[in-house]
């Protein structure tokens, strides 16, 4: 059995930065901020965790996990201020990546403290497997807001680029797409690694995300030397109950220096062929999903513009009522991955993503987020991120190819989406 103590706090938000501020800088941290900021999950250490292996299927080995944690929770906990936070693989593969090492098959945390922090209140919790010390839970709280803060520094960064002929590769992608009569769109991704020289400041890293980074989803998971960091537009669905959210997320084009080129370029988005194809895919193929679990679903008929600091995209909201018995490991199987991450139809375009990229994606484009022991969730899609290990970081952006991509045009869009990571580093540097 574990041992659970919960407490609900009426904390001023400079007490409760402080403790996220000394929370960050632990060995083992993990943080989910939603898109509207209304909520935020703070996990500090690790009471279970778990790294599938890449051969298997991850979200049976995380689901069996998850289910012997439910069992072993008192039953007074309150299911719903607790989560495991952590982060899927993409796909299977037969060998682990050496850059991911035991990350190859994804990870999660069930924190040893777990901070929910939502719009009406704030619950902290403590999980262990042995009896607590004599120290209340608001000492041990204490103890870690007087921990002396991390002073590293990053004083440069060294990036190249990990495909050289990937824009070649699109060119001969879209043309066998236009070529075969079942393909629709596959969606190629690039990696760029590289150096850092230096060591990242955590904290300093949270507040870069957060404000170079308006209107997205922050995710962080931290443990030891590696580190994933998301800042993420795109949810793959949030559950809570019986109610159930995502949205459509494909097209994209630059944000503009002006208020009127911006909306010039929103526009051209909307009117926009290519894109209007590719997001109707995306809508399409998420809706049909939707309905092996739901009679009840609202959707847009046309799609609106969801802005970002680099870019914007075609965005279509999507609600449902589930009507079966289905938990949130069943629905992460249905969803993931959607044409938005890996194409149309997904078998075809799954195996053309494994013979083109020059890396493993692992966590970049898989289901992260935080699952609560009650079933709710919110898992998000890991774009917009950086792996990093030790000095070494890997960025990963990708592209929706159709039969009239252009490879030069392409590589153009994964360079915005790498802007936001690189940009981050770039806020580090010298810090």
């Amino acid at each position: 059995m574990l041992n659970v103590r919960q407490i609900r706090v009426n904390w001023s938000k400079d007490k409760l930065q402080k403790l996220i501020d000394a929370a960050v800088n632990q060995e083992i941290f993990s943080f989910f901020e939603s898109s509207d900021e209304q909520t935020k999950w703070i996990g500090i250490g690790s009471t279970s965790r778990i790294n599938p292996d890449s051969v298997q299927n991850s979200f049976d080995v995380v689901r069996d996990w998850f289910l012997n944690i439910q069992k072993q929770l008192p039953k007074k906990t309150d299911l719903n201020s607790i989560a495991v936070i952590g982060g899927f693989s993409f796909y299977q593969f037969s060998e682990k990546s050496k850059f991911w090492q035991n990350w190859s098959g994804g990870v999660f945390v069930l924190p040893r403290i777990i901070i929910k922090i939502s719009s009406d209140k704030v619950v902290i919790s403590e999980i262990r497997e042995h009896g607590f010390s004599g120290d209340k839970l608001e000492d041990a709280l204490d103890k870690i807001m007087r921990m002396d803060g991390s002073s590293s520094t990053l004083r440069s960064f060294t990036k190249r680029n990990d495909s050289p002929d990937w824009a070649k590769i699109v060119d001969e992608l879209a043309g066998k797409i236009s070529q075969d009569e079942i393909l629709k769109k596959v969606v190629l991704g690039r990696f760029s690694e590289g150096i850092l020289d230096g060591q990242i400041d955590s904290n300093k890293l949270l507040k870069g995300l957060q404000a170079l980074n308006r209107n997205t989803y922050h995710f962080i998971l931290k443990i030891k030397d590696q580190m994933f960091v998301s800042a993420t537009p795109e949810r793959l669905f949030k559950l809570e109950d019986k109610d159930f959210s995502t949205a459509a997320v494909a097209g994209t084009i630059k944000r503009g220096d002006s208020q009127l080129s911006d909306d010039k370029l929103s526009l051209e988005l909307y009117k926009d062929e290519k894109n209007r194809a590719e997001h109707s895919i995306v809508a399409t193929e998420i809706l049909s999903k939707i309905k092996s679990f739901s009679d009840d679903i609202e959707s847009s008929k046309v799609p609106m513009i969801l802005k970002n600091q680099t870019v914007q995209h075609l965005y279509t909201p999507i609600n449902a009522k589930i009507n079966t018995d289905k938990n949130v490991f069943d629905l992460i199987k249905i969803m993931h991955p959607t044409p938005a991450l890996g194409g149309f139809p997904t078998k075809q375009a799954l195996e053309l993503i494994t013979q083109l990229e020059t890396r493993k994606r692992v966590m970049f484009g898989a289901p992260i987020g935080y699952i609560t022991l009650s079933g709710n969730a919110e898992l998000i899609v890991g774009i917009r991120s950086m792996y990093i290990n030790k000095n070494n970081f890997l960025i990963f952006a990708g592209a929706g190819i159709m039969p009239d991509s252009v490879g030069s045009s392409e590589f153009a869009e994964t360079e915005l989406k790498l802007q936001p990571m690189l940009k981050l580093l770039q806020y580090l540097e010298g810090k």
